[in-house]
């Protein structure tokens, strides 16, 4: 294991991995980012929002052989984030999803028209961020966000204090990015004043293009525009590498592993090392 000076904080770092465009690697990035963490002694946890639970799936979590998931977390008050707390590797933790996660907005609608169905993950999961499962602080949270503006989004940015937005450097994406940074805005002036997207993470990357770079050109020019404005990605940052496209990255969720457990010296593996050097050196 890979070794490196540990720098515990007061307050882990909690970061929403958002983007309302599906198949960027939001949960790749999730899973793989988290595990590349731990290498550099850090602890993690990783929350899965998303129903279809591949997240879980990703770290070897079977929804459907779990007792006890996010959706019990949000629905039943008896029901404690300790109780749902999985290692799934040294250092790494999750607090999985399953289907019935779809449900909550509907489950939660007279809760939410009252104001009280938005900090139900933030209140639910403080508790365990200091303490851990052994005593031991969180590091880091990564929560992996649904692919819509749900409640269950909503959750996700009350809990978080950073986004960071997984996407390809493409030109639809690009021009689906200020959507989601007016969302994130909405939410910060709204719910959690604390918000803010300070890095966004290119994936399936192929750097030999003109498009992508391109695009990448336009990414950086859009960002330091935003330097002097007062809005939530005023000092969000292109994170270094971008993720290249790789078939391993690909495969090890069928198997539920980390791409440090199934293929620990590919090209993916070498890049997630790298991305979370990246940020682990970002300004706090």
């Amino acid at each position: 294991m890979e070794s490196a000076p540990q720098t515990q904080s007061r307050s882990p770092r909690i970061i929403a991995l958002m983007n309302q465009k599906g198949g960027v690697g939001k949960t790749t990035t999730t899973v793989n980012l988290g595990a590349a963490l731990t290498l550099q002694r850090q602890r993690v946890l990783l929350i899965d929002l998303d129903p279809q639970a591949h997240m879980s799936l990703h770290v070897g979590i079977n929804p459907d052989e779990t007792e006890q998931t996010l959706y019990h977390l949000l629905t039943d008050d008896a029901v404690n984030a300790s109780d749902l707390l999985h290692e799934v590797r040294d250092d790494l933790y999750a607090l999985p999803a399953e289907v019935n996660l779809a449900g909550v907005d509907s489950e939660l609608a007279q809760a939410a028209a009252a104001g009280q169905a938005q900090h139900i993950l933030r209140d639910k999961v403080r508790p365990i961020l200091s303490f851990g499962a052994d005593g031991e602080p969180f590091d880091f949270v990564l929560i992996d966000c649904p692919p819509s503006l749900g409640l269950l989004t909503i959750n996700g940015l009350a809990l978080a204090n950073e986004v960071f937005v997984p996407m390809q450097a493409h030109f639809l994406a690009l021009q689906g990015l200020s959507k989601l940074l007016s969302t994130v805005n909405m939410v910060r002036q709204s719910l959690n004043p604390n918000l803010s997207v300070t890095g966004i993470v290119l994936g399936l990357h192929d750097g030999n293009t003109v498009l992508a770079n391109e695009v990448m050109g336009d990414l950086a020019g859009f960002l330091e525009a935003a330097r002097p404005m007062d809005v939530p990605w005023n000092r969000a940052e292109v994170l270094k590498p971008p993720v290249r496209r790789n078939i391993k990255l690909a495969e090890c969720p069928s198997f539920g592993r980390t791409i440090f457990d199934y293929a620990p010296l590919c090209p993916g593996a070498q890049d997630y090392r790298a991305l979370a050097q990246s940020v682990l050196a970002m300004k706090s």
